[in-house]
């Protein structure tokens, strides 16, 4: 756990040295997972106003709040050792029964993967229906043992097709930092 400390600082620091006073990125951890995302340009990462729902990034336009904003972004995770989903892809398959389970009349298309780096990608799915109410782009990452899925959600068609670039700016800027990590509860 010293190591993970020691390795987010460097990493914090290398951040601090480009020189850019309103960088907008954070770090996003918990158990086996551990990395950073950058906010896109005109656009706030908030480490607050979604933890009520268990959410510790989201993004939303700059003038614009989690709670009011149309079109928002945030981060999520799911542990790949669990039983029902061990790789991204059971994840994914998981994900895609469980929302036609809850919203029957729901359109699920594979859209173009989105490359981040080097042979790291992030397989998109377009989520929409008049049921499910929101338009969604999910963007699912592997990343060793939990999947991380960045999620635009827009209550409006013109906000999901406007924010899609912002979208892609923010899957690109994932950063992988380690899958190492635990979290014990000091009540145990």
């Amino acid at each position: 756990m010293t190591k993970l400390v020691i390795i987010l600082i460097f990493i914090m620091s290398g951040l601090a040295l480009f020189g850019q006073d309103d960088m907008n990125s954070g770090i996003i951890y918990g158990n086996n997972h551990a990395f950073s995302l950058t906010a896109p340009d005109g656009w706030v990462l908030d480490n607050q106003s979604g933890v009520k729902q268990g959410l510790y990034a989201v993004f939303y336009k700059k003038g614009e709040s989690w709670e009011k904003a149309i079109t928002v972004m945030y981060a999520n995770t799911a542990s790949l050792e669990d039983k029902a989903h061990k790789t991204l892809e059971q994840l994914i398959k998981y994900d895609i029964n469980s929302f036609k389970k809850e919203y029957p009349d729901i359109q699920i298309t594979d859209e173009s993967d989105i490359v981040i780096k080097d042979s790291l990608i992030a397989k998109v799915k377009y989520l929409s229906g008049k049921s499910y109410g929101n338009y969604e782009a999910m963007a699912y990452i592997d990343a060793g043992k939990a999947g991380v899925m960045l999620i635009l959600s827009s209550r409006s068609k013109d906000g999901f097709q406007d924010s899609l670039s912002a979208f892609e700016s923010l899957v690109k800027s994932y950063f992988f930092i380690s899958n190492k990590v635990e979290i014990k509860n000091k009540n145990k």
